[in-house]
């Protein structure tokens, strides 16, 4: 059997969701994806008019977000995640609809999201990043926003009860 065939053999054992993972990961697709994104709110304080992204730390304000390939919740075979942001550090979930999900804390920095994501079988961590685009940014006498988006997502804004039960679940296990 060759390289190929034993590896989508072995592939068709894996569940929907540890697929989802290994393309996300690019460890199956390493060409580059391409999406559109619904925008995060990222809010800097800074005394000048000027914007310089490149000058400042930037954080995501303390909240729960909900993010998905989809701009539609719960469609099958899409991915999302669900994630709380406390002080600049981030815990949640990747998952697909109907399927298991996958743990993940990180942080950020001017440019992505940087995540360590536990496989949900063995615990074994990954280490994943998604990039944080800036949209715009917006300067008035007090202070300085600039509006971020996650890097081949949709923000959604209605999070449901089973988010927050995966959530609770991945908050209670970090």
């Amino acid at each position: 059997m060759s390289f190929v065939q034993s590896f989508f053999f072995s592939i068709t054992h894996c569940s929907l969701f540890s697929l989802g993972i290994l393309i996300s990961l690019g460890l199956i697709n390493l060409s580059p994806v391409q999406a559109v994104e619904k925008n995060v709110l990222i809010a800097e304080a800074t005394p000048s008019r000027e914007v310089s992204l490149t000058q400042r730390s930037i954080t995501i304000p303390n909240g729960v977000y909900l993010y998905g390939r989809s701009p539609k919740p719960e469609t099958l075979g899409q991915e999302y995640l669900v994630f709380k942001v406390q002080e600049g550090q981030v815990i949640g979930a990747f998952y697909m609809p109907r399927s298991e999900f996958s743990c993940f804390s990180g942080s950020f920095n001017s440019r992505q999201m940087n995540l360590s994501i536990a496989d949900p079988y063995d615990g074994t961590k990954y280490d994943y990043a998604i990039a944080l685009e800036p949209i715009s940014p917006i300067a008035d006498q007090r202070n300085a926003t600039t509006e971020m988006r996650l890097e081949g997502y949709y923000r959604l804004n209605n999070v449901t009860e089973n988010d927050h039960r995966i959530l609770k679940t991945c908050l209670s296990d970090n």
